[in-house]
């Protein structure tokens, strides 16, 4: 990483991180039991065009019809979904501010950061989470690489030489691209971008050599011919490429087979009546066949869990992904 780019990294996370209010739980405003009396602001801590600004746009669409208020999201992008992460935390815990999390930002930032100014377990109160997602593997279409073993073989061929476009310095597709390159005993240059959708721009503009990235925007551009899928993340096949190996079937295991995931959280000290209502309204919009359905066309397998499942799911991952940031050496300090 350039000295530059480093330091456009740094400054925000210092700033936010230096300006953060305290933990306590904030006074409601209101009756809990009246809310919302006023619209919901959803922020999506990346950049329009990606997983979760397609994700939060439809739910928001879909909330119109379960809550008497709208909700309308917020894409607050930087510093690897920091900014509108650290923006989401310093808001009044009264219910109008909700974040939507994945794995990059609420079990690996908190690792690799020096001074990340949160701890999910502590400072976010979980609502629902809509799904498990895997990544995919992608290089241009027109390069000859037919498999991950003619991809390790070109890495071998010309070590540092190709590069992996991330969404991001310690996300999920930085880690799995270190990862691969552990299992694999190999080589290559990670360039992180500000989200998913430039990053798998890159590649198809021949900028980057492949990408790891989320389903919603690779399996678009596959579809289209314009990328080749070689690998998926996680420990079985996706339905939307069932052709196409998982990791551990193409003969790398070593954490590839970790699966992320995407939810909605709200400050701790929400009031609970609040986050019970929210939640019921979330799984009630994307509960029934047809949503389920285009929560998988969007790159999620449904899985649907309230507060309590949600809650024990981030403790059950935050060991694991930990272990996969650190053992990375991915770091921001």
């Amino acid at each position: 990483m350039t000295d530059a780019r480093t330091a456009r990294i740094r400054a925000p996370i210092a700033l936010l991180a230096a300006g953060l209010l305290p933990r306590a739980a904030t006074a409601q405003a209101e009756d809990p039991a009246a809310w919302p009396s006023r619209p919901i602001r959803l922020i999506a801590p990346y950049p329009p065009g990606g997983q979760t600004d397609i994700v939060g746009r439809w739910l928001a669409e879909r909330l119109r019809a379960h809550l008497p208020q709208p909700m309308i999201v917020e894409n607050r992008a930087g510093a690897q979904g920091m900014i509108g992460t650290q923006a989401a935390l310093q808001a009044p815990a009264d219910g109008y501010t909700v974040l939507y999390i994945n794995a990059s930002t609420s079990l690996i930032n908190p690792v690799i950061h020096a001074n990340p100014g949160y701890d999910t377990l502590r400072d976010m109160a979980p609502v629902v989470q809509f799904g498990t997602a895997a990544l995919v593997l992608t290089v241009r279409a027109d390069r000859p690489i037919a498999s991950v073993a003619d991809l390790v073989a070109e890495a071998r061929r010309r070590p540092g030489e190709l590069s992996y476009a991330s969404f991001g310095v310690g996300s999920a597709s930085h880690l799995f691209g270190a990862m691969l390159e552990k299992a694999a005993d190999i080589r290559m240059s990670h360039i992180p971008y500000r989200g998913s959708a430039p990053a798998v721009q890159d590649v198809i503009a021949g900028h980057a050599f492949l990408s790891i990235n989320d389903e919603a925007v690779s399996i678009p551009q596959i579809r289209d011919g314009r990328l080749k899928p070689l690998a998926v993340t996680g420990p079985v096949r996706i339905p939307a490429l069932p052709d196409v190996p998982t990791f551990a079937e193409a003969g790398y295991p070593g954490g590839l087979e970790l699966l992320g995931f995407n939810g909605l959280v709200m400050r701790s000290g929400t009031h609970p009546t609040i986050i019970r209502r929210f939640s019921d309204a979330v799984l009630a919009a994307i509960g029934a066949p047809e949503a389920r359905e285009r929560l998988r066309v969007m790159g999620l397998e449904p899985t649907l869990l309230g507060p309590e499942a949600f809650a024990a799911q981030l403790r059950r991952d935050a060991g694991p992904w930990g272990q996969a940031a650190r053992d990375s050496g991915a770091r921001v300090e």
